[in-house]
């Protein structure tokens, strides 16, 4: 496994720590299984740093079906995974059946054994999932991504499929760009520029609702407050033209995740502007090319059913 280099390692590094700690960083079986013999159910019952995965396997009433003929594809979060994710073992355990089935299904492709090999060259390679829901595969000779979550140990045979260790845990999307930034109270002055810049016949909520795939870099409510707006209804005096330029300076027809972008990499909005990155720093920034300020990004890799969000401190046009 390569470490990034440069500046990119802060949005990885964390979760690229707590995900190797059980399963090595290399495509090698576990010296005490035969993969010739041992099932994907008999790999996570008695492998190390899979007990959250495994647990909801029973929980879901899947373990005969991962002792079965396959093949499958299973993207197994490591314990550390689940934990960086905020999912405890209390959680895991205190799922419904239905929740636990729709998690390991979710991280399963059925009917095939996929390799690294399978995904080296991929570019958000869509796979439909055993639940029916998708999941975006990037990959090189050093590295894959599912969703932005970065593998592990990749290529651990069973007798009926093959595993890979994610660095986190899969969530299926549920709601669409527009419903992420309605549910966000952190984005209710977003939510309302929204509303407020919506012109007709050419809809931003629409596009946000049922468009894309796009890339939202959603200005979180503290980088409303910076420009002087005390609340959500303060926007309502704003020109509606200055409002739809700023949330079309900050949308990306296409889906990005955080590997996507390198250091002085640039992206054309929707409506021509180019966001130019800065990975420098500590945190990741992004601008508006051409424009004194960064803004910070302070949430990464959202994703939606329709695209990614990644929330800013600030708003990029002020």
């Amino acid at each position: 496994m390569r470490i990034l280099s440069g500046s990119r390692f802060m949005w990885f590094l964390l979760p690229v720590l707590a995900g190797t700690a059980g399963w090595s960083c290399n495509k090698n079986n576990p010296s005490n299984m035969d993969y010739k013999t041992s099932t994907i159910s008999y790999f996570l019952a008695n492998g190390g740093n899979t007990r959250y995965f495994e647990a909801a396997i029973q929980k879901a009433n899947l373990d005969t079906v991962f002792n079965g003929t396959g093949p499958f594809t299973v993207f197994v979060p490591t314990d550390d995974a689940f934990n960086v994710s905020g999912i405890p073992l209390t959680s895991v355990t205190a799922y419904s059946p239905e929740e636990a089935r729709n998690l390991v299904l979710y991280h399963t492709v059925a009917g095939a054994a996929l390799g690294s090999a399978d995904f080296t060259g991929a570019r958000e390679l869509k796979i439909v999932m055993a639940n029916g829901d998708s999941v975006f595969v990037t990959g090189d000779s050093n590295r894959i991504f599912v969703n932005g979550i970065q593998v592990g140990a990749s290529d651990v045979k069973a007798a009926n499929g093959v595993m890979h260790s994610l660095q986190g845990v899969l969530t299926a999307p549920s709601k669409n760009l527009l419903e992420m930034i309605n549910a966000d109270s952190s984005l209710s002055f977003l939510s309302n520029a929204l509303q407020l810049a919506t012109a007709s016949p050419d809809s931003i909520t629409k596009n946000l609702a049922s468009g894309g795939p796009y890339t939202f870099f959603a200005p979180g409510n503290d980088a409303f407050r910076y420009l002087g707006y005390n609340s959500p209804q303060d926007l309502d005096t704003v020109n509606t033209d200055s409002l739809r330029l700023l949330i079309l300076s900050q949308l990306v027809p296409q889906r990005l995740f955080t590997y996507d972008i390198q250091d002085s990499s640039m992206f054309q909005t929707v409506n021509d502007s180019t966001l130019l990155f800065n990975l420098t720093g500590i945190t990741p920034q992004v601008q508006i090319k051409g424009h004194a300020h960064f803004a910070n990004l302070v949430s990464v890799n959202q994703m939606a059913t329709n695209g990614v969000l990644f929330k800013t401190d600030e708003v990029l046009i002020h």
